[in-house]
């Protein structure tokens, strides 16, 4: 028997409506962080739009001092939305440990043009930060060493709460690699708010960025993500030289 081929769905958050909890239950969601573990990870963040008609909630990672990623479905214009974003880092409820509003937002040039199933490895953009977030402050995620493998397992991590926002995750999500495109899919759910989320794998001693929540399958629910490509990484290195000019 051919089983049915998994739809997508994105995982955009509106906060006008309040869709973070309607498509799924509670048991097909990440469960939220306690508090000291929320305090480990204030690299990742809310991505908030703002505009007349209400705004949009997803979530983002610091890779750098003054730049973030996040899904690029997260950052286009809707109706009534202004055009720039503010990155909450850290945010836990009605606290945050630090935010900046956005100057550029850049989306995978083969994101627009890409259809179908296959857009999704290119559903990631970078936001460049208006105010650089200190290192003492925030300490940016760093990315997996490029060509290494992907390991087994990981950790998902992304806000899905607009009203109260606190960081939700789930450690030993396993990573299953989609060898004829650069995503990979996991048994871990995710629901609306997760999108731009980080996926986190720990090698040796330290935690790096592996990817980026895009989607989520139908009708499972779990976890769909591009892989850090060679223009995410060109980004990041631009943003670490703008660093190391200013530091200068």
């Amino acid at each position: 028997m051919i089983g049915a081929a998994p739809i997508f769905k994105s995982l955009f958050c509106t906060v006008a409506v309040l869709l973070c909890f309607t498509s799924v239950g509670l048991g097909g969601s990440l469960p939220m962080l306690d508090a000291s573990a929320r305090k480990d990870w204030t690299a990742v963040g809310v991505v908030i739009a703002q505009g007349n008609d209400g705004g949009s909630s997803c979530s983002g990672t610091l890779v750098a001092p003054d730049l973030i990623v996040t899904a690029a479905h997260c950052t286009t214009q809707k109706e009534g939305l202004l055009g720039s974003l503010r990155f909450f880092a850290g945010q836990d409820g009605t606290r945050f440990v630090a935010s900046s509003g956005s100057i550029d937002v850049i989306r995978h040039p083969e994101w627009a043009a890409a259809t179908g199933a296959a857009r999704y490895q290119f559903d990631v953009a970078v936001v460049r930060l208006s105010r650089p977030i200190p290192r003492n402050v925030v300490s940016p995620m760093l990315l997996m060493p490029h060509k290494t493998p992907l390991p087994e397992s990981g950790a998902f991590l992304g806000y899905q709460n607009p009203t109260a926002p606190r960081l939700h995750g789930r450690f030993g999500c396993a990573l299953f690699s989609r060898s004829s495109q650069r995503l990979f899919t996991s048994d871990c759910p995710v629901i609306r708010g997760n999108s731009g989320g980080a996926i986190a794998v720990r090698l040796e001693q330290n935690w790096y960025l592996a990817g980026t929540i895009v989607a989520r399958r139908e009708p499972e629910g779990t976890a769909l993500a591009a892989h850090l490509d060679d223009w995410l990484r060109g980004h990041v290195s631009n943003a670490l030289a703008r660093e190391a000019r200013r530091t200068r």
